[in-house]
């Protein structure tokens, strides 16, 4: 009983060190986050491994069975080796996520399969967890995302350009639309210039808004919003959208809305 008290005292604290270690590389960004991450999974389970060991060879029936399961490995080898499969699988393919980096914690994802968006928040032996938008926990198993297709939006680069629509009548004046709709986006300080400077040299606006499609009730404008991160390029959209419409007020353009005509006879 001392052995395993110890045992368990020691894989809380071991935890617990190691836990902070990935909270301290995370607020930094760091990529060791995900490297420690994963480690800590295997330092606590090699302290319960180790323990359990210990408490089997001290006693002698304990032993005595370990012996003789030891002697017919080859067989127990096998059957555990077919049982655990996917489980090893999945730790197979935690160890290649971890070595070849497509994501680590803190990356924002979207899980293309099944169309599952989020931050990934922790790499485990088993599974990666990833925290949606509405801060609900998704567990999928490394082999799958090992497998899978995964869009990531902090790959090298963590800058986001974020594509916004809005329609407005074939009476309204395009022009002044599309001008009104670029002045609030550079009004915007989350907004960022991305262009070259042999862009800016050429004299390519900072913004750029065009006609997409002339729609069967509307004329279609987009214009492209460049922030640092996904988040930030949210909040970007939300506030353009709400500004502009706004603007579009005071200023006699009309937001294209479906309209239906009732003739009466």
């Amino acid at each position: 009983m001392v052995v395993l008290a110890i045992t368990f005292l020691l894989a809380k604290l071991v935890n617990r060190v190691m836990r902070r270690l990935v909270d301290r590389h995370r607020q930094s960004n760091s990529g060791a986050a995900t490297v420690l991450g994963f480690a800590r999974y295997i330092a606590v389970a090699a302290v319960y491994f180790a323990g359990v060991m210990v408490v089997v060879y001290s006693i002698p029936l304990l032993s005595s069975a370990v012996r003789t399961l030891l002697t017919a490995g080859g067989v127990i080898a096998v059957v555990a080796g077919l049982a655990a499969q996917e489980a090893l699988g999945s730790v197979v393919s935690g160890m290649m996520i971890l070595a070849f980096k497509p994501f680590r914690m803190g990356d924002v994802v979207r899980y293309i399969d099944n169309d599952i968006s989020g931050v990934i928040e922790e790499i485990t032996l088993h599974h990666t967890a990833i925290r949606t938008w509405e801060n609900k926990r998704v567990i999928i198993p490394n082999s799958k995302m090992n497998s899978s297709i995964i869009e990531n939006a902090d790959y090298a680069d963590s800058k986001v350009c974020v594509f916004m629509q809005i329609g407005v009548t074939y009476e309204s004046n395009i022009d002044l639309a599309k001008k009104l709709l670029a002045e609030e986006i550079l009004h915007q300080p989350d907004f960022m210039d991305v262009r070259t400077p042999e862009q800016k040299a050429a004299g390519a606006p900072e913004v750029q808004v065009v006609v997409l499609e002339l729609a069967d009730s509307a004329v279609t404008l987009r214009a492209s919003l460049w922030a640092k991160d996904n988040s930030t390029a949210f909040s970007l959209k939300c506030a353009v959208l709400e500004n502009i419409k706004k603007q579009y007020e005071k200023n006699g353009i009309d937001i294209a809305y479906p309209h239906v005509v009732v003739l009466q006879q």
